[in-house]
C-alpha cells in the first residue's frame, strides 16, 4: 500500500515535470445583423437566431482555425489540423454570453497565440463569409441561367410536340370507337344470363314434359322475361342461326371454314304466342259446362256432343299454340346464342379500343402535365435569378472583436502545482486502498477460515498445510508414522478428529463419517484416509470405504490392491472378507473402489449397501466414507443418509465460494449434519496466511521432533518446508 501511494504521488510529479505549459485567453466578440422591413416581415429575426446558433460551430471548425493560424504565421500549407491541435492550439471553446455577444476561450502552448488567435478567427470568418457569398451568388446565377436556357428549349419542344400530337393523334376516333363498343360487355352478360335461363327451361321440358301437360309447358315457355328494348325483336322473315335439329338448309362460312345451320323465321312461329291464355280460360269454361250438362243429359245428347266438339277444338288449338311456342322458344334460344357468339367475337375489339383510347389519353395528359411543370420551373428560375441579382449585404451577420475579458499569457495555467499535488495524493490514496480491495473482491477462492465461517455459517474444524503428496500419503501407510512425517502435519489430523468427536450430530454419534468436497481435485481422498488413521491411532478399529465408484483412489493413497473392492461387493462378485484390506497402520482397514463396473453407482442407493453398512458397523468402531464430489453427481445426496455427519473439504486458494455454498445448500436441504469444513493445502509461505493463521506454531512441534531421535534430523530439516 505504501508503494502504491508513492506511485500515485510520483505520477503527479512526473506529469508536472514533463507536461507542456499552456496559456489561456477569453475574448469578447460582438455579433450583429442588419435586417430591412421586408426581411423582418418574412421572419428574418427567426433566421437570425438560427444563424447566430451556427456561428459557434463555424468558429470551432477545423478549417477556420487552421486558416486563422496560417494568417498569423503560426502554420503553413503543410500544417494539418491534427498538427495544430497537438502542437499549437489544443482547445478552442465558443459560447454565447448574451444575444449579441459571444466569448471565445483559447488554450494554447504559446503566449502569442492566446493574444492574437481570437481576433484572427473573427477576421477570417468575415473574409470567408464575403468570399463564399460572392462565389455562391456567381455560381448560382450561372447555374440558373444555364437551367433557364434548357427550360426554354424544353418548352419550345413541348409546344411543337403537343401541336404535332393534336394533328396526328386519333384520340377522337379512338373515343368514338370505344363508345360504339361500350355496350358489348353489358349485352354479353345479359345474353349469357338469358341463354342460361333458356337452357334450364329446355332441360325441365325435356325431363318433365308428360307431368307438366300442355298448359304447364306453355306457362314455362312464356315465363322467360322479354328482351329489353335495345334487343332486336324476333321478326317474321329474319334469319336465325339454329343450334338444334331443325332448319331448312346449311351453308359454309368461308371466313371460318365451318358449317352453320340457319332458320328463316315464319309468321306462324312468332304470332299468337300469348293467345294460349284465352284458349286455356275457354277450355276451363267448357269443361265446367260439360260437367254441369253431363248431370242433365246423356253422353249422346246433342248438347253434350256439341260441348265435346268445342272442347276438342280448344284442346287442338292449345296443342297448336304449344307447337308454335316451342318453335318460337327454340328460335329465341338460337338467336341468343348467335348474339353471344357475335358479342364474344367483338370483345377483343372492345379491349383493343379501350387500351388504345387509354394510351392516347394518358399520353395527352402527360404531355399537358409536362408542359405545366416546365412552365412552373421557368417561372421559379426567373424569380431566383431576380433575387440573386438584387441581393445585397443586408441581413448578413458580422463579427466584431471587442477585446479580452481574461488573458494569462505570462504565467501558464497548466500544469498547476497545487492541483497536481492534490491529484497525486488522491491518486496514491486511491491506489493504496483500491488495488488491494479490488484484488480481494475479485478473488472468489477461500483462504480465510474465520471469514468463511461467518459467511457460510459452518464451523471450520481444521486446516491442512500445503505439503508433499507423498508425505501426506505416508500418514496412513506406516506403523511408525512419527519417524517419517513431521508432527506438525499429524497434529492437524488429530485436531480434525477431536472436532468430529466433540461436534456430534442429532444421532449423538460419530461412527459413520462422510468426507466430500464441492469439486474434484480438492484432496478429500487423502483427508479421508488420514482421518481414518487419526481414529485408528486412538486404538479404535477403523474402516475407510471408497464410495467414489467412478474415480476413487483410496487404493493409491493407502497403497493397497484394487483388484476387488466395493463394486465387487455390491455386484456379489466377491465376499466381504476378500474386499477388506488391512493397512500397514495399526487398526486401519480399507475397502477400495474395485473395478469400474457400469451401473454400480445406483446400488449405493439400494438395500445391498444399507445391509453391508449395518454389518460393517458391527465389526468396526469408526467408518469413514470417501464419497464423490457433491456438484454434478447424485451419489453424495443419498450416501449422506447413511452417515452420522459430513466433513466438507475445501481447497485453499482454489475452491470458489459459490461452489462451496452450492454444495453446502444441496446437502443441507437433505437434512445432513455437518461436522464442519477443513481448509486444505493452506500455503503458509504467503504473508496473508501467516497473518490469518498466526496461532499455527510449527516451531513447537519441530522442537519435539528433534528430541525424538538423532537419526531423524535429516528428515526434519527436509520436511520443515511443509509446515
Amino acid at each position: 500500500m505504501i508503494l502504491l501511494f508513492i506511485t500515485g504521488v510520483l505520477s503527479a510529479l512526473i506529469i508536472y515535470v514533463y507536461a507542456r505549459p499552456s496559456y489561456e485567453s477569453t475574448a469578447l466578440i460582438r455579433v450583429s445583423q442588419y435586417l430591412d422591413s421586408s426581411q423582418l416581415a418574412k421572419g428574418g429575426a427567426a433566421d437570425y437566431q438560427m444563424v447566430r446558433s451556427s456561428i459557434g460551430y463555424e468558429l470551432e471548425s477545423e478549417i477556420l482555425q487552421l486558416e486563422a493560424a496560417k494568417s498569423l504565421g503560426f502554420a503553413n500549407e503543410k500544417t494539418t489540423y491534427y498538427d495544430l491541435r497537438n502542437n499549437l492550439v489544443p482547445v478552442v471553446r465558443v459560447s454565447f454570453l448574451d444575444q449579441y455577444n459571444l466569448e471565445v476561450s483559447v488554450f494554447a502552448y504559446s503566449p502569442a497565440v492566446v493574444r492574437e488567435f481570437a481576433k484572427a478567427l473573427a477576421e477570417v470568418y468575415e473574409s470567408n463569409k464575403v468570399k463564399l457569398r460572392n462565389e455562391f451568388r456567381d455560381k448560382a446565377i450561372k447555374r440558373y441561367i444555364d437551367e433557364i436556357t434548357g427550360v426554354r428549349k424544353k418548352l419550345s419542344d413541348q409546344l411543337d410536340t403537343r401541336l404535332k400530337f393534336e394533328e396526328e393523334s386519333a384520340l377522337a376516333g379512338a373515343q368514338i370507337e370505344l363508345e360504339r363498343l361500350s355496350n358489348v360487355p353489358v349485352e354479353l352478360v345479359r345474353l349469357r344470363y338469358r341463354t342460361e335461363e333458356m337452357e334450364r327451361i329446355r332441360d325441365v321440358l325435356e325431363k318433365r314434359q308428360a307431368a307438366l301437360g300442355v298448359i304447364g309447358q306453355l306457362a314455362l315457355l312464356t315465363s322467360l322475361p322479354t328482351a329489353p328494348p335495345s334487343a332486336d325483336p324476333l321478326k317474321s322473315g329474319s334469319i336465325v342461326r339454329n343450334s338444334g335439329s331443325m332448319g331448312p338448309f346449311n351453308f359454309t362460312n368461308p371466313a371460318q371454314g365451318k358449317i352453320v345451320t340457319q332458320v328463316v323465321v315464319q309468321p306462324d312461329m312468332v304470332e299468337g304466342i300469348e293467345s294460349w291464355r284465352d284458349l286455356e280460360k275457354r277450355k276451363r269454361v267448357l269443361e265446367e259446362k260439360t260437367r254441369i250438362t253431363r248431370a242433365k243429359f246423356l253422353e249422346d245428347h246433342p248438347e253434350m256432343l256439341k260441348l265435346k266438339e268445342e272442347l276438342y277444338e280448344v284442346s287442338s288449338a292449345l296443342d297448336l299454340e304449344l307447337e308454335v311456342a316451342r318453335k318460337a322458344f327454340e328460335l329465341e334460344y338460337a338467336r341468343c346464342k348467335e348474339q353471344v357468339l357475335e358479342l364474344e367475337a367483338k370483345m377483343p375489339d372492345y379491349h383493343k379500343a379501350t387500351k388504345n383510347f387509354d394510351d392516347k389519353k394518358m399520353g395527352y395528359d402527360l404531355m399537358k402535365k409536362g408542359q405545366l411543370a416546365w412552365d412552373n420551373a421557368y417561372e421559379q428560375l426567373s424569380k431566383q435569378i431576380e433575387g440573386l441579382q438584387l441581393s445585397t449585404d443586408v441581413g448578413s451577420v458580422n463579427l466584431e472583436f471587442r477585446g479580452f475579458v481574461n488573458i494569462r499569457s505570462d504565467l501558464p495555467v497548466s500544469p498547476s502545482r497545487y492541483q497536481l499535488g492534490i491529484i497525486g495524493c488522491l491518486l496514491g490514496i486511491g491506489l493504496a486502498g483500491g488495488v488491494p480491495f479490488l484484488f480481494t473482491k475479485l478473488d472468489t477462492s477461500i483462504t480465510n477460515l474465520n471469514e468463511f465461517e461467518r459467511s457460510l455459517g459452518l464451523h471450520g474444524i481444521g486446516i491442512v498445510p500445503l505439503a508433499d503428496p507423498e508425505v501426506l500419503d505416508q500418514i496412513n501407510r506406516s506403523p511408525s508414522v512419527g519417524s517419517a512425517v513431521p508432527n506438525t502435519l499429524l497434529e492437524n489430523f488429530r485436531l480434525i478428529r477431536s472436532s468430529i468427536i466433540i461436534n456430534k450430530g442429532p444421532k449423538d454419534d460419530a461412527r459413520v463419517i462422510m468426507v466430500t468436497s464441492a469439486r474434484p481435485g480438492e484432496g478429500k481422498t487423502t483427508l479421508a484416509t488420514n482421518i481414518g488413521w487419526a481414529f485408528s491411532s486412538m486404538g479404535e478399529k477403523t474402516l475407510v470405504i471408497d464410495c467414489d465408484l467412478r474415480r476413487g483412489r483410496v487404493h493409491q493413497v493407502g497403497g493397497v490392491s484394487n483388484e476387488v473392492g466395493l463394486t465387487s461387493l455390491l455386484t456379489s462378485k466377491a465376499k466381504l472378507e476378500e474386499c477388506l484390506q488391512r493397512s500397514t497402520a495399526d487398526n486401519l482397514w480399507l475397502i477400495t473402489r474395485g473395478p469400474v463396473i457400469s451401473g454400480t453407482t445406483e446400488l449405493l442407493n439400494a438395500h445391498v449397501f444399507s445391509e453391508l453398512l449395518v454389518e460393517l458397523k458391527g465389526r468396526f468402531d469408526r467408518i469413514v466414507i470417501d464419497s464423490p464430489p457433491v456438484l454434478g453427481l447424485s451419489e453424495t445426496a443419498f450416501l449422506q443418509r447413511h452417515a452420522d455427519g459430513v466433513v466438507l473439504v475445501i481447497k485453499s486458494n482454489a475452491t470458489s465460494r459459490g461452489d462451496v455454498k452450492d454444495a453446502f445448500n444441496l446437502i443441507g436441504k437433505l437434512g445432513a449434519h455437518f461436522y464442519g469444513f477443513v481448509l486444505n493445502q493452506v500455503d503458509f509461505s504467503k504473508r496473508a496466511n501467516h497473518y490469518h493463521y498466526y496461532y499455527y506454531s510449527a516451531s513447537y512441534y519441530e522442537a519435539n521432533w528433534e528430541d525424538e531421535s538423532p537419526s531423524s534430523l535429516n528428515a526434519s530439516s527436509s520436511d520443515s518446508q511443509y509446515s
